[in-house]
């Protein structure tokens, strides 16, 4: 049988259930369908610069019958231009001294002076790094249509004793980022001037785990750390959002939100990920999400609409992070909230899911609940990771746990070869 829509404007598209079926032509586009085939519920007319139009067929058509749809499509009235009110703000960040590097919610920014702009108003996590000098760490506020400036003034580390060892790291593939008792040191492959004792080294790289070791330094001694990247773990991320919504994970477009209100990624590489979900006449939503390896992580993007109207304010309360050590990275439900100590406002009430991270320490997860307009207290002592078993008899030397993966990872290339 056959389906003929009729519009009173002629090069319009035509959508059944959502599948493409052509243009009308001459103020029709008759369609073939199966009387016997999924039935037509939903009929779509839409062209640019017009009102599309909805509907449904009064009946499937019997084989050799036609059935009529009449769309009739109106001009889309223009409003009157009005200057979008602003809803972004800005960060201005200028280090003494300056040239350290800027990370807001953990992410790298670039080198102080720094200028952050398009960001929602709220709560950001700063921090500022420079070698030779003691990171400053602090949470700012951004308002809408200002710009917040973060003046960090850098007291100097104390001074190196009078010897010290150097490691030299590089990396297979070339070019992972190489992290020294957390603190940046730069790409591999880079040497790194230390103090005699025992560090804590990682390297990560998008697509690959995160290799970690730790070596003892000797002062005057020169070391090195080969390190073959782990091939990566993976996760997937269901991100919960307004049907049409363009969904952006670290700068790059992942789709659109499907009708269900739900866009699932597979194969997403475990560790911390930049979303960003926009639709029109919505304020975008961003955050840094940790996705865990192996395990499914639901991203509930709440989109507002833009405008002067005021949205009600859901109950809320907050939570008042404390750990040992300090420093430690915070996510609530799986979105990173900043480093502790801290406290986190505008908290919904409810049941929360609150994860602790620090390099060289076991992940702490709490299960949290917050009452509307009250402060609950989260104090964690943070467990060290299984340290590797010393030689014998001690001596200083490099624990390197990576070396094990990468011989067998090795044997198991040879075998396939």
């Amino acid at each position: 049988g056959y389906i003929d829509v009729y519009s009173n404007v002629d090069g319009a598209s035509v959508y059944f259930n959502g599948n493409y079926e052509g243009v009308t032509s001459g103020g029709v586009l008759s369609v073939g369908v199966s009387p016997s085939g999924t039935p037509v519920t939903t009929i779509l007319v839409s062209k640019t610069g017009y009102n599309s139009w909805t509907g449904a067929p009064s009946k499937m058509p019997a084989n050799g019958e036609h059935v009529s749809v009449n769309a009739n499509l109106q001009p889309v009235t223009t409003p009157p231009t009005t200057t979008p009110p602003v809803t972004t703000g800005t960060i201005y960040a200028q280090s003494s001294p300056s040239g350290a590097a800027i990370y807001m919610n953990g992410n790298f920014y670039g080198y102080s002076p720094v200028t952050i702009p398009g960001l929602a108003a709220g709560s950001y996590s700063m921090k500022a790094s420079l070698s030779g000098y003691t990171p400053d760490t602090r949470v700012v506020t951004v308002a809408a249509g200002q710009t917040t400036t973060y003046y960090p003034t850098l007291q100097p580390s104390p001074p190196p004793p009078r010897s010290t060892g150097t490691v030299s790291v590089s990396s297979n593939p070339t070019g992972a980022l190489v992290y020294a008792d957390n603190n940046y040191q730069g790409k591999a492959p880079v040497t790194v001037t230390l103090y005699p004792g025992s560090h804590t080294f990682r390297l990560t790289l998008t697509g690959y785990s995160d290799y970690v070791t730790t070596v003892y330094v000797n002062a005057g001694s020169s070391q090195t750390i080969s390190a073959v990247m782990p091939p990566g773990s993976f996760g997937t991320v269901k991100v919960l959002s307004l049907p049409g919504a363009m969904v952006s994970m670290d700068s790059a477009q992942q789709g659109t939100v499907p009708s269900s209100g739900t866009l699932t990624l597979n194969n997403v590489g475990g560790g911390n990920h930049l979303f960003k979900v926009t639709a029109s006449g919505y304020n975008d939503w961003m955050n840094t999400v940790y996705v865990q390896p192996n395990v499914v992580t639901s991203i509930n993007a709440v989109l507002t609409p833009v405008g002067p109207a005021p949205t009600p304010v859901p109950a809320s309360g907050s939570i008042q992070v404390t750990t040992t050590p300090d420093g430690a990275e915070i996510y609530v439900d799986n979105l990173f909230k900043g480093y502790s100590p801290a406290t986190l406002t505008g908290i919904a009430a409810g049941q929360h899911t609150v994860l602790l991270k620090y390099t060289g320490y076991i992940d702490s997860t709490q299960s949290v609940i917050v009452g509307s307009g009250q402060t609950t207290p989260l104090t964690v002592t943070m467990q060290p990771a299984p340290a590797p078993t010393p030689a014998s008899p001690p001596s200083p030397a490099i624990i390197l746990g990576g070396i094990a993966g990468a011989v067998a990872l090795g044997a198991a290339l040879r075998r396939r070869t």
